[in-house]
């Protein structure tokens, strides 16, 4: 069964940093809105209060001007809007300040400096590692689990010396989705494991659950029962914040079986 569903499993990852959050709670004004209002009154305790309010949603909020940023340079490499730029590129740094301050974690910073910092030639292996990632992500739906795992590994070369975090988290979890599908459980345990943990630190709850969903399973078939536990646990507990009733009943059933 496990491999069967495998693409189901899989979390809902693409190859770029601007998919929809899956956890969104409807307001009058969106997160980003808000954002872009507290900035330019450089309202510090509003930002650390909708970033706590609203943690799910942070690292897209601020991805939002750092793609903006790249987008516009590669526009028009010659002569990019360098005012536009930087203004995105200064709003992303104070937001992501205040997210590494607010939940006491450097990786919102370390992001976002990161991708800030880039050089030409790092903007253009950045974009190879989102497309390196969609490569590996179609050679799973064609069933090539051998390409598939190059690709993942592609991907994690380009985003890890970059400090790209989210990339580097795409690449981890499509190499273990094609282990998983080349039925090498053991082999995907450690990708699996890092991706769900970046994903967490990241606050991308909707990817940290599709990992921890293929994890559990990996761990279940490898007989490491009381790691097993522990992943379905926090999966229960995601699947319940997500409103994915069925999924927290596979996920029980699958802890009866330990």
């Amino acid at each position: 069964m496990l491999f069967v569903t495998l693409l189901a499993l899989v979390s809902p990852t693409v190859s770029t940093h601007t998919a929809a959050p899956a956890l969104v709670v409807r307001q009058e004004r969106s997160v980003r809105d808000r954002f872009v209002e507290l900035h330019a009154a450089n309202d510090e305790a509003g930002c650390k209060k909708l970033w706590l309010d609203n943690r799910h949603e942070v690292l897209y909020t601020i991805d939002a001007d750092l793609e903006g940023a790249l987008a516009t340079w590669e526009k028009s490499k010659a002569k990019p809007d360098s005012a536009a730029i930087a203004t995105m590129q200064a709003r992303a740094l104070w937001g992501a300040r205040l997210a590494s301050e607010a939940f006491g974690h450097p990786i919102f910073l370390d992001y976002t400096s990161a991708f800030v910092s880039q050089n030409d030639a790092q903007k253009a292996q950045f974009r190879a590692g989102q497309k390196t990632h969609g490569e590996s992500r179609q050679a799973m739906k064609a069933g090539d689990w051998k390409k598939a795992q190059e690709k993942a590994r592609e991907c994690i070369g380009n985003a890890a010396p970059l400090g790209d975090w989210w990339g580097h988290a795409m690449g981890l979890s499509a190499l273990g989705a094609a282990f998983v599908g080349d039925k090498k459980p053991a082999e995907a345990i450690q990708p699996l494991g890092e991706a769900a943990l970046i994903y967490r630190d990241l606050g991308l709850v909707g990817d940290e659950y599709g990992e921890l969903r293929l994890l559990a399973r990996c761990l279940v078939d490898t007989g490491a029962k009381e790691r097993a536990k522990a992943v379905i646990a926090r999966a229960i507990e995601l699947a319940k914040l997500l409103g994915d009733d069925k999924g927290a009943s596979e996920l029980s059933e699958l802890a009866k079986s330990l």
